[in-house]
């Protein structure tokens, strides 16, 4: 796909999901610093640099000496035909594509509000779980700058489109020097979050025995007796767990945990379902998250209810304390702190 390309770019579309869902569905990549202007005339460094100081006087020097070049790769570095990657933020897919067009000044009124008429037009060849990656792969792409490169994996995307096709200056004032650190503080602790829950997904992709006594342990942290159903497979249930250690106080939980990273579809859900008996509720605990159709048959029934991983992680870690001595050493995870935004 990619055997003759030197180059790996990697994309950051900040925080702004609508722009971010945008430019997956219309296939394009865009950057901020719209106050410049159009970056077609500044064609060299120096230039690009004298523009970025004349648009934001009284950023540091550290801050334009960070930044600037960033804008000058995306306008003038970056080729069409390169392979470029996007980690989507708040998922656990990252997308991969191609740099489709010339760099190009967009004026669509929609992101000319958001700061992000800088634009590229990109070919979407493939979406990939996260866990296609190695951690290496994936520490480089985690970088909290909107733009990098990361060329040593291109292997790792090469594989991961396979894979996917296969299967479907001085501080000028010291406030500003102090939000500029707030905002790398925050950025880093979303790249340490990010890391934990990449961690937490792969040891748990590896076996589905092993997830199994996971979804069971923090059902116990949260208050009930689980027990998994090991050997019995009561018609696909993994997990069961009762509100009180005798069983007799309804609902009992009937839980499906599903440990891949491929989607999971409406007809499973209703399998699930097809199971529950009265006093009963299904959970059905997808780690590759849900289909549409899924969605729509949980919305329909209040008797289910999914979960997927990122929802499956926040459980986990909001009852990490409360998990059993095996587990946590199993996941041995420390607390940090940081600056808040």
């Amino acid at each position: 796909m990619f055997e003759s390309a030197q180059r790996l770019w990697v994309i950051h579309i900040g925080n702004d999901h609508d722009v971010a869902a945008l430019a997956q569905r219309d296939g394009f990549i865009c950057i901020g610093w719209t106050r410049i202007g159009d970056l077609s005339p500044f064609d060299t460094p120096e230039k690009l640099k004298a523009a970025y100081e004349r648009a934001f006087p009284s950023k540091s020097a550290a801050s334009v000496r960070s930044s600037y070049m960033q804008v000058f790769r995306f306008a003038h570095e970056m080729q069409v035909g390169d392979p470029v990657v996007y980690p989507i933020k708040g998922s656990q897919y990252i997308l991969v594509g191609r740099i489709a067009g010339p760099y190009e000044w967009s004026s669509n009124g929609f992101l000319r509000d958001r700061d992000y008429c800088n634009i590229r037009s990109v070919e979407w060849l493939a979406k990939a779980p996260r866990l296609k990656f190695s951690q290496q792969a994936l520490r480089s792409f985690g970088s909290y700058s909107s733009i990098t490169r990361a060329d040593d994996y291109l292997d790792d995307v090469c594989a991961a489109i396979d894979s996917a096709q296969s299967a479907t200056d001085e501080p000028q004032h010291v406030d500003t020097e102090a939000a500029e650190s707030e905002e790398d503080a925050v950025d880093a602790a979303s790249e340490v979050i990010q890391a934990t829950k990449d961690y937490l997904m792969r040891n748990w992709s590896r076996t589905a025995q092993q997830f199994e006594e996971v979804v069971a342990g923090v059902f116990r942290a949260l208050g009930y007796t689980a027990t998994v159903q090991q050997g019995t497979r009561d018609l696909g249930v993994d997990v069961i767990a009762h509100a009180d250690p005798l069983g007799v106080t309804p609902p009992v939980l009937k839980i499906q945990a599903k440990s891949g990273t491929s989607t999971v579809g409406a007809r499973e859900v209703k399998q699930l379902r097809g199971v529950l008996n009265s006093g009963e509720k299904g959970v059905l605990i997808g780690l590759g998250g849900f289909s549409v159709d899924a969605r729509h048959t949980e919305q329909n029934d209040a008797n289910l209810i999914l979960i997927d991983g990122d929802r499956f992680i926040e459980l986990f870690l909001g009852s990490y304390e409360q998990l059993s001595p095996e587990i946590r050493h199993r996941f041995p995870l420390q607390q940090v702190y940081v600056a808040a935004p």
